[in-house]
């Protein structure tokens, strides 16, 4: 364990130590310090030693109500006694703030703070974490040359002596912090340079969580190099040490990483994967700036395989958390997306009205990239009402702002859409000329508007009476949407291709046709996994065969139904348990399999005294949320769809924890549902072959369980 007579690691955060069974996590390690806070007969000094550790552990974790709760405790239980652990109460004040992005209270409270400290070392270490702190301020400020300085500041600061735990803890937190800062301001080598002397830092001191956010940085500056394969590696490797220790925001944001890098790739499936975790973590309300993003993304993996009703859905959540906690830069962005997925739609008013709004914030803003890519989807919209004269305003503004952007990339898609602007005042032959030019440009590096310049250039070609030319145009379109998986794209070519040769239409759609069932691809999948068990069916066994399955298949079909009415997918029926599974017709949303359990329980009871069985006749059930593999199993003459994995096995594994009447949830799933979640006094439970299960009992009767120390719940307040 670590030693808790030296705060300053609590302060930089090395807490979790994988050898310790009470600091393998740090979930643990809270409950840990909250008895070591509580131990009675404890000397004062004692008690505040094990507060410092509390609130670090809790800063970790984004407790910020816990966080504080405890700062305050600790400031209450000292009273100027203990005037060097107050101060670095107050370094973890500011880091609170850091961790949640308010920026200008962090620097009010890192100018009033004093280093009040009679050691020599201590002195130092603190004033070298203040100028971490000021340095990562400024960096997030824009102020990054100015950052900079003050990380070199803080590297010098620690040079007193030989260097010890605490100062190699520091130096590779001030590594990471020089690694992002870079990284912000564009220079990815350094920015790798610095993430590598951090990553080896912290894995010569046992840094978890330092080496974590290292590999999580050399991740996301491969994955802007285009080197996604790489960046996947290092983000799995850093993601099994957050999983590992149970870090739930580190979790979130390499999830989010892992899904921009396989989008990157398209691989959508993968992508949706990561991102259904990462909201998973999110819960609601915690992280309101990753949730945005998240839903975004999804909206992004929605649009681009053409199921638009649900991308719009997410577009919509993502306006409504950033309209209420996010800046104007994020709430132009989702106007702009919301805009965008509207005008697919065929929502022009809608569309229109988003996308001007947007429009003016980035004006205001002076924030040309968005400008840029708001007037991109302005011109499409007007064409698509037919209002040619506005698009060629739209268009005119866009040249210049691309022009002055100084992009390739933007200047290259203005001057496409002067084709399509060109086309739609019946310049055809004008436009074409405009659309190859572009085309040429887009060719070198295939992507989304090479395919939409290509089905513009087949328009062209088609008004101009070039038919063989347009045809293959179209289906040069079709074979690089399919290539790159642009399921929304490819339906738009063939439909096109359809309007001109219906024959060559139908000979392209079957030669894409889908893989019959049986030779689906087998997927990872993020489920929600609801299991319902019946219990006491003793109490049944004395009726005749006949009312026995008569009176079970009563039960099951109520079931059944409410189950299709909560949006479920009924798996596996295996004697007395039913499995359902939320997550694999859309993204896996918890609340409706808690949602799902808590009708099953309530239409039981109502079965149950319909056909007078016995109190001891009881329903119990239990959700997981996690990892999953869905696919075709058995032998080769007997194929069954099914879902199996840790998700399953854990759901199976702590329904023995729930009384009939009650449900259980695992850590993901209280996670994603803790905000409506009251907590409990906890209890162990031993299950074979995993590690110790925490059970909580909370009101009405429900079971709230924690696995390795996180919590774990079984459905809203009775």
């Amino acid at each position: 364990m670590p030693d808790i007579h030296r705060p300053v690691l609590a302060v930089v955060g090395h807490i979790v130590e994988a050898d310790d069974p009470e600091f393998r996590s740090l979930e643990l390690a809270q409950r840990f310090f909250e008895r070591k806070a509580n131990q009675r007969g404890a000397d004062e000094q004692g008690i505040v030693y094990a507060l410092i550790w509390l609130a670090g552990t809790r800063v970790v974790l984004h407790n910020v109500k816990g966080a504080l709760h405890t700062l305050g405790h600790l400031r209450a239980r000292s009273r100027g006694r203990f005037k060097e652990l107050e101060t670095m109460a107050g370094y973890l004040e500011i880091r609170l703030a850091l961790e949640m992005r308010e920026y200008k209270k962090a620097l009010g409270l890192l100018e009033r703070l004093t280093v009040d400290s009679d050691d020599e070392r201590t002195r130092a270490r603190l004033s070298a974490i203040a100028q971490m702190y000021r340095g990562r301020i400024l960096s997030a400020q824009g102020q990054i040359q100015l950052g900079h300085v003050e990380f070199e500041k803080a590297l010098a600061s620690l040079r007193v002596g030989s260097a010890q735990l605490e100062d190699l803890a520091i130096t590779a937190e001030i590594y990471n912090e020089q690694g992002h800062s870079f990284y912000r301001e564009g220079k990815v080598d350094e920015g790798m340079k610095a993430y590598t002397q951090a990553e080896t830092v912290a894995g010569h001191i046992g840094f978890k969580l330092a080496l974590a956010r290292s590999l999580r940085g050399r991740g996301i500056i491969h994955s802007i190099r285009k080197e996604n394969e790489q960046a996947i590696k290092l983000l799995r490797q850093a993601l099994d040490v957050y999983q590992g220790f149970d870090a739930p925001y580190g979790v979130l944001r390499t999830c989010i990483s892992l899904g921009r890098s396989h989008y990157a790739l398209a691989d959508y499936r993968q992508a949706l994967f990561y991102f259904e975790e990462a909201r998973v973590q999110c819960g609601k309300g915690r992280y309101p700036n990753e949730e945005a993003e998240v839903n975004a993304r999804i909206g992004d993996i929605m649009l681009a395989e053409g199921r638009y009703d649900e991308a719009a859905e997410f577009y919509e959540q993502d306006l409504q958390i950033v309209t209420v906690q996010g800046t104007d830069r994020a709430r132009s962005h989702a106007l702009r997306n919301v805009g965008r997925i509207q005008r697919l739609l065929g929502n022009f008013l809608r569309a229109e009205a988003c996308l001007e709004e947007s429009y003016q914030i980035f004006k205001r803003l002076d924030d040309r990239p968005g400008l840029v890519q708001t007037l991109q989807q302005m011109v499409q919209c007007f064409l698509e009402e037919g209002k040619t004269v506005m698009a060629r305003r739209a268009l005119d503004a866009l040249k210049d702002q691309a022009v002055h952007l100084g992009r390739t990339h933007e200047v290259g898609i203005a001057n496409m859409l002067e084709g399509l602007v060109l086309r739609h005042e019946d310049k055809s032959a004008e436009a074409r000329l405009q659309l190859e030019k572009s085309l040429r440009v887009f060719a070198e590096d295939p992507g989304f508007y090479t395919v939409m310049c290509r089905m513009e250039l087949g328009q062209a070609l088609h008004d101009l009476g070039h038919r063989e030319s347009a045809l293959h145009q179209f289906k040069e379109a079709i074979q690089t949407s399919r290539k790159l998986r642009l399921h929304d794209m490819e339906k738009r070519a063939l439909d096109l291709l359809a309007k001109i040769d219906r024959s060559e239409w139908a000979r392209i759609l079957h030669g894409g046709g889908t893989q019959p069932m049986k030779d689906r691809r087998v997927n990872r999948v993020y489920l929600s996994i609801l299991m319902l068990e019946l219990r006491g069916l003793d109490t049944i066994w004395d009726l005749e065969p006949e009312p026995q399955v008569q009176t079970l298949n009563q039960v099951y079909d109520a079931l059944a139904s409410i189950i299709h009415q909560e949006k479920g997918i009924l798996g596996k029926l295996s004697g007395e348990r039913m499995q359902v599974i939320f997550g694999l017709e859309s993204t896996c949303d918890p609340g409706l399999a808690l949602a799902c359990g808590e009708a099953c329980l309530e239409g039981f009871q109502r079965q149950r005294r319909e056909l007078e069985l016995p109190a001891e006749f009881g329903l119990a059930a239990s959700i997981a949320t996690g990892e999953a593999v869905e696919g075709m199993l058995g032998p080769s003459d007997r194929l069954e769809f099914g879902v199996f994995g840790e998700a399953v096995s854990l759901a199976k594994v702590i329904l023995g924890a729930a009384a009939p009447g009650e449900v259980v949830v695992c850590p993901h799933t209280y996670r994603a549902l803790s905000h409506n979640l009251p907590m409990s006094a906890p209890r162990d439970l031993e299950a074979p072959d995993w590690e110790k299960l925490v059970v909580y009992q909370v009101s009405s009767g429900r079971t709230l369980t924690h696995q390795g120390g996180l919590a774990v719940d079984g459905g809203l307040a009775g």
